[in-house]
Parts: C-alpha cells; sequence; structure tokens
C-alpha cells in the first residue's frame, strides 16, 4: 500500500494537501449555523480536532517526500501547528458564532504529532 501511495507524482500529492487546506478553512471558519447539527458527546469537536490535523500531517509528510527528506517534517510541524493556530485566531476576530480555544489548538497540535509519528513508522517500515 504504502509503495502505491509513493508512486502518485508530487503535484497531485500537493493539490490534494491544498484542497485539504480548503476544507479544514471552510469547517473553522463557517458560522455553525451553516454546519450540520450532529449530536455527540461533549469534547466530540476535539476528537474532530485531532482527526482533521492528523490527517493534515500525513498528507503534508506524503506530499513533501519525508521519507526521504527528514528535515522537512520540523517544517511541517511549523506550517500545520502555525495554520491550526491561524484558524483558532480568525474565529475570534470574526466574531461570526465560532470561537477561540486553546484546547483546539491542543488538539490540533496533537494531531499533528500523531500523524507524523505514524506517518514516519510507517514509511521506515515500508523500507525494510
Amino acid at each position: 500500500m504504502i509503495s502505491f501511495l509513493l508512486a502518485v507524482r508530487q503535484p497531485v500529492r500537493i493539490l490534494l494537501v491544498v484542497l485539504y487546506i480548503c476544507c479544514i478553512a471552510a469547517l473553522s471558519l463557517l458560522p455553525p449555523q451553516d454546519l450540520p447539527k450532529i449530536p455527540l458527546f461533549p469534547g466530540a469537536d476535539k476528537i474532530v480536532h485531532f482527526l482533521m490535523y492528523l490527517v493534515f500531517s500525513l498528507l503534508s509528510c506524503w506530499a513533501l517526500r519525508t521519507e526521504k527528506h527528514y528535515y522537512r517534517i520540523f517544517l511541517i510541524i511549523l506550517a500545520t501547528i502555525g495554520w491550526g493556530m491561524l484558524m483558532e485566531f480568525i474565529q475570534l476576530a470574526m466574531h461570526a458564532g465560532r470561537s477561540f480555544s486553546w484546547y483546539d489548538i491542543f488538539a490540533n497540535s496533537l494531531g499533528v504529532f500523531v500523524g507524523i509519528l505514524f506517518y514516519v513508522v510507517a514509511a521506515r517500515g515500508s523500507e525494510a
């Protein structure tokens, strides 16, 4: 499976990351009344944040071929966590029913680190 994913051309990978960033921006910045109402347990949004940024970091590692250039992981950490923080600060400034949360930033950041860890382990496993 990993070899198939690594065979995808880099422009396609980067396009997928850009589309995913647009999805994160839309979900983060749309007024809450424009989003579907799905009744979940309290704190479920933190799991959603975690998963969104886990996928974001996985896609970013895949797009930038970090298995060949491990120094790029640092750039991905900065960019993905920075994007999550930017989304929260924009929510604070918008006053459109969205709210700033340090817990969301923490969930985003944790998702980034877990996603990168998964990618590194999977990439090393495919080398064996």
